[in-house]
């Protein structure tokens, strides 16, 4: 009977578990702080057929010619999570690598910046209803 009760809550930890590695699946207000001022931009992570999905939406477009691509080598892992964009400018591509921690409704980390870190914040928003 023992074997059961475990193999059941063996059973149960597993079906919780996606859920859980999901904490960074939402909609997010993200913050990156550097020296010359704060960015802020609408974040959506998705789950998809192929695993996740991260679109943004700056608070202000970027400069023409700019294309800033949506997320790519997601990982969410528990709590945590990385993911990397890049900005292709006619200067050349620029790889950023973002990574972090999820607290509830909100997220700290680093947004690492071809070697330059600066802070990278978020608060989930909330559907009103």
């Amino acid at each position: 009977m023992r074997i059961k009760a475990a193999l059941a809550l063996l059973f149960l930890m597993a079906l919780g578990a996606p859920a859980f590695g999901q904490s960074f699946v939402g909609k997010w207000t993200a913050t990156a702080s550097s020296p010359g001022g704060d960015s802020s931009e609408t974040l959506t992570v998705v789950k998809a057929a192929s695993g996740f999905a991260i679109t943004a939406k700056p608070a202000m477009p970027p400069p023409e010619g700019v294309v800033v691509s949506s997320g790519i080598d997601i990982v969410l892992d528990g709590n945590r999570f990385s993911y990397k964009r890049t900005v292709t400018t006619p200067g050349g591509i620029i790889v950023i690598s973002y990574s972090g921690v999820v607290s509830g409704d909100t997220f700290t980390g680093t947004a690492d910046l071809g070697g330059t870190k600066v802070a990278y914040t978020g608060v989930r928003i909330k559907d009103k209803g």
